[in-house]
């Protein structure tokens, strides 16, 4: 048996909406906010994993284009998404962001 990694499954979204307060909606949604926050996660852990400096988060379906993070964003969406964690007392996932967030500095301490 082979000890490979599986490609993560990049989630396809499909935005719909008939006015500028539905979207809105949408965008202040702790749900979709969540969501969000863990798919970004997901890519930048693969990201890591494969030493590349982009991470493809997801796919807009009915816009036909990738939402893609440089490195350099790393960092900041992750500090967000412990502060989202910290809001929801979720410690033992704060505790994970932290490691990743340390992992993503490590290759800047080398040089």
């Amino acid at each position: 048996m082979k000890n490979e990694k599986t490609e993560r499954d990049i989630i396809s979204i499909e935005i719909l909406y008939d006015d500028k307060e539905d979207l809105n909606e949408l965008v202040e949604s702790e749900d979709f906010n969540k969501l969000l926050l863990n798919e970004a996660v997901s890519s930048i852990e693969e990201a890591l994993e494969k030493g590349e400096d982009k991470a493809l988060v997801a796919y807009l379906s009915n816009l036909e284009c990738k939402v893609l993070l440089n490195k350099e964003h790393f960092i900041p969406i992750i500090d967000k998404a412990i502060a989202f964690y910290e809001q929801e007392e979720d410690y033992v996932k704060c505790g994970e962001l932290v490691k990743l967030k340390t992992q993503v500095n490590e290759p800047e301490k080398g040089n």
